[in-house]
């Protein structure tokens, strides 16, 4: 007589239970190796000291305690600071300025897009290259350019009042385009029948943008934020290549002087001491992006729009 044996059952769905994470353990696997174990490798090295004939010490706070007197690393926090407060916020508006352009159905729109994402396709050392022969005082055609104008020639990146705006642009010329991907993803994923219920009430632009489009566009706009964000914490690749940290430390960041202390001074705990202190920034940032981008219950119109959009 056949039947079921015992224990089968189980055994079935054990196995479809543990087949999903077996499948996972090779990226949870590159995952830990690559990200897990450097962070609290650099973590546990920042409490280390070299000290005399290399001998590897428990240093306690004394490196945090060295760096945050150190004149240079406090200037480098405050360009990290005012780099990520003015890049950050005009990446985004750009971002959905683009998207809510390209969401239209209007003609030569997917070629509009895709010559806005090139920008996003070349490498940041390539378009660094790129940006600093244009932007070359004595040789480049943005001094030709302005000089067709009437423009008298600009230092570009040779100027300590001018640097670390050139690399705002170049970093918003890189990236806008890529946030805007994710925005307009959002936008698409609206019900266009909310819109319609809006007009027939007589919203605004302005109105329908700031009652009905962000507030349904806040999944998307937290992600990209916070991405964003940490993506402009770590910075460095610019201020390496066109700068080195200059003129006069107007573009030297945390990652570019956790750079110097570690591959130029040999003091690796020093490094490992600025990247938790560049860690910390970031988690203390986006505790505070996902503090005011909270779940909420939303604007009146945008409930009465939905209900009416949807069919209640």
């Amino acid at each position: 007589m056949g039947g079921i044996k015992p224990g089968s059952g189980s055994r079935r769905f054990l196995s479809r239970n543990y087949k999903p994470y077996l499948l996972l353990l090779p990226s949870f696997g590159l995952i830990a190796v690559f990200k897990v174990y450097p962070i609290l490798y650099s973590v546990a090295g920042s409490f280390l000291m070299r000290g005399a004939r290399g001998v590897i010490k428990f240093a306690g706070l004394k490196n945090f305690q060295m760096i945050f007197t150190d004149p240079t690393i406090l200037n480098s926090i405050w360009v990290t600071i005012k780099f990520n407060l003015i890049t950050v916020p005009l990446q985004i508006v750009l971002a959905l300025m683009l998207a809510l352009m390209l969401n239209r159905r209007v003609r030569f729109v997917q070629t509009m897009r895709t010559l806005l994402y090139i920008p996003v396709a070349i490498n940041m050392i390539i378009a660094s290259t790129i940006w600093n022969m244009m932007l070359n005082p004595s040789s480049g055609p943005a001094n030709a350019i302005l000089g067709a104008l009437g423009i008298p020639p600009q230092p570009f990146l040779t100027s300590s009042r001018q640097a670390l705006w050139v690399i705002i642009v170049i970093c918003c010329w890189k990236g806008v385009s890529y946030w805007m991907l994710f925005l307009l993803a959002g936008l698409q994923n609206i019900n266009s029948s909310i819109y319609e219920a809006g007009r027939i009430d007589g919203t605004t632009f302005f109105t329908e943008l700031f009652s009905l489009t962000i507030p349904m566009l806040k999944n998307s706009l937290v992600f990209v934020i916070v991405s964003d964000t940490m993506i402009n914490l770590f910075m460095f690749i610019p201020a390496y290549l066109l700068t080195g940290g200059g003129p006069e430390g107007s573009t030297d960041t945390l990652m570019y002087e956790a750079y110097r202390a570690a591959f130029k001074f040999s003091n690796y705990n020093r490094s490992y001491a600025i990247v938790t202190v560049l860690m910390l920034m970031t988690f203390i940032v986006i505790g505070l992006q996902f503090f005011m981008l909270r779940d909420t219950k939303g604007s009146g119109l945008k409930r009465r729009f939905l209900k009416r959009g949807l069919g209640k």
